[in-house]
């Protein structure tokens, strides 16, 4: 058997220092069916202009900001510490191309909670179409992918030692959807306290009012880690998400 062998790309140098740090996250996971029939009727009322993403983005940070175990982040250690955020950022993760490399990459949403639809969107389409260079969302990411890993891995470390950091760049929560594809959940690793993960939306056989219908639905995940949140919490969150998204008001 032949075997070729190269060194690791560069450009995933992010990836493989974010899942070294994930290792250290009790990760505990929860999955609910999302009716997402009023979702579709806000989509067409907006003209088809606002993915879903932009609504679970939006749902799960009104959700997030009343919260204020949801906006703890740990400080690890010796002495470990819980610190609360008094604002809510959202990280969103992207499929991109870096040279010939597919990887992974996120953005940030900063106060989805106090955004509009519109916004949100606005802010998710920069980083969509942005390519990872000097410039752009994602010239922090580039700069960082000149270091050699072992000193990216350092440089990670150092600026997400840091709590307030750690909720800037890794979001109060994420969100990762796999519905462009035949998948139907996904289970996100976490760095920092809450993961969503969203699959795609298929019309399934579902009980209403007693009888056999036919909807749209979702699985939504939440990955949480079980140092900060202990799982009754957790649930109530994800229970709140899933309310929120299936009572959409077609006005928001």
């Amino acid at each position: 058997m032949n075997a070729t062998v190269r060194p690791f790309p560069k450009e995933r140098g992010h990836t493989y220092a974010f899942l070294r740090d994930a290792r250290n996250t009790a990760h505990v996971y929860l999955l609910a069916d999302v009716d997402a029939g009023k979702l579709k009727a806000a989509r067409q009322a907006a003209g088809n202009k606002l993915s879903y993403v932009s609504f679970i983005v939006k749902a799960a940070a009104e959700v997030i900001a009343a919260s204020h175990e949801a906006r703890t982040v740990l400080k690890d250690g010796l002495f470990p510490k819980l610190v609360r955020t008094d604002r809510v950022t959202a990280k969103v993760l992207f499929d991109k191309h870096i040279g010939s490399t597919r990887c992974v990459v996120s953005g940030t949403v900063t106060d989805p909670d106090r955004a509009a639809l519109g916004d949100i969107q606005a802010a998710i389409d920069l980083h969509k179409r942005a390519s990872v260079g000097p410039s752009g969302p994602f010239a922090a990411l580039a700069k960082l992918h000149r270091l050699p890993l072992p000193l990216m891995r350092l440089a990670y470390n150092i600026v997400l030692g840091k709590p307030l950091k750690r909720a800037e760049l890794q979001g109060n929560f994420s969100v990762t959807s796999v519905g462009q594809e035949e998948v139907n959940a996904i289970l996100p690793l976490i760095a920092g306290t809450i993961g969503l993960g969203v699959g795609r939306i298929s019309e399934k056989p579902v009980v209403v009012d007693g009888e056999i219908v036919v909807r749209p639905v979702f699985t939504l995940s939440l990955t949480f880690d079980h140092r900060v949140l202990d799982g009754a919490a957790a649930a109530e969150i994800l229970g709140s998400i899933k309310k929120r998204l299936e009572n959409w008001e077609i006005k928001q």
